[in-house]
Parts: structure tokens; C-alpha cells; sequence
């Protein structure tokens, strides 16, 4: 986790038990503390956003007394259970570019989407890793539509705020609920 208690050099998801461990640099750690719940400072595996703009995880929500008062500031939780329904969109499409980028820089599990072949290459707009011959015909077919593909050498060598920017679009946002498959936010 990237919280105080995840100590030095420990970042997103632990394994089957708690939140997925990768490690990050302190520095990484540092500037996205932003990230984590503001409860318990530990990564939300399913943030929630409160009316009065607190972020907090699941299992801060269900421990929060009294029911029905943001744990931080005591603003009202309308929802009855305690719980907003509003998922922190933003804070789960960040820890999902930052485990993908984490992913990168320790070299595991870069297998291509399409091939099962060694991903060498990323592209944020299909957010796929591409071996070399879909690379080609990556770039033989999407380039034209502005999907930059890049190499997986050269994001490692980049920092996670070099990753997000370059990874930066609007149609990243797509709705979490079911019934809303493909369905970018607006």
C-alpha cells in the first residue's frame, strides 16, 4: 500500500488477503498519497466518494460511527446503509494506471493482450500491451487515429507522472456498473 503502514518501498496490492501490493519508490508514494483513504491511509480497493468530497474505503464506511456521518468532517451520508453509492472514479482509474505502470517498471507480466507473446509495447488508448508484430499492425492501423503506442523500455525509464500524463484521456472513465458496459462517463 502507499499509506505509512505500508513502510518503505511498498505500494499497490498484497496478495489474496488485503489490497494488491506493488512496490514504489518512496517518492512515488509521497505524491499520491492523495490516493488513499482518508480514514485508515490505506489504498481503497473500491474508493468512495462522499458528498462532502471525502474519500474513504469500504471497510472505514462500514466501521464509521455513527452511521450516516462522514467518519472526517461528521457531513451527513444520505444513503441509509452508510455507504454512498458514488464510486471515486478518478482515484480507481489513477491506482489502475499506476499498478499498470508499476507493472512496466518491474518487468511482470507484460504479456501481449492479443498473442500471449512478450509485451514490449504499451498503448494507453487500447490500454493493452503489444508484442512486436501487433505493434506493427498497431501502428499500420491506429496510428492514423492518434494511438501512440511506446515502448515498454521507455516507460520504465520515465516516472509515474510522466506515465499518467502520457496516458491522459477522456474515454479512460468508463462506468464501473454492468448495465453501463462501454459507457464513458459524461
Amino acid at each position: 500500500m502507499l499509506g505509512e503502514e505500508a513502510g518503505p518501498g511498498r505500494g499497490f496490492g498484497e496478495g489474496s488477503n488485503g489490497p494488491q501490493s506493488l512496490s514504489f519508490p518512496k517518492v512515488m508514494e509521497e505524491e499520491f498519497q492523495f490516493l488513499l483513504c482518508q480514514g485508515c491511509r490505506k489504498e481503497p480497493r473500491n474508493p468512495k466518494l462522499l458528498s462532502c468530497l471525502h474519500t474513504l474505503c469500504a471497510n472505514c464506511l462500514e466501521e464509521n460511527k455513527p452511521v450516516g456521518q462522514c467518519p472526517i468532517c461528521r457531513a451527513p451520508i444520505p444513503q441509509a446503509s452508510g455507504i454512498p453509492d458514488q464510486d471515486n472514479l478518478l482515484f480507481a482509474n489513477l491506482q489502475a494506471k499506476l499498478s499498470t505502470y508499476q507493472k512496466i517498471v518491474k518487468g511482470n507480466d507484460l504479456v501481449c493482450d492479443n498473442r500471449g507473446q512478450e509485451g514490449q509495447f504499451w498503448c494507453s488508448d487500447c490500454e493493452e500491451f503489444l508484442c512486436v508484430k501487433c505493434f506493427e499492425t498497431h501502428q499500420r492501423y491506429l496510428k492514423r487515429e492518434s494511438h501512440e503506442a511506446k515502448a515498454v523500455r521507455d516507460l520504465k525509464v520515465g516516472s509515474a507522472r510522466e506515465f499518467l500524463v502520457g496516458s491522459r484521456k477522456l474515454s479512460n472513465l468508463s462506468c464501473p456498473n454492468p448495465t453501463h458496459a462501454n459507457q464513458m462517463l459524461r
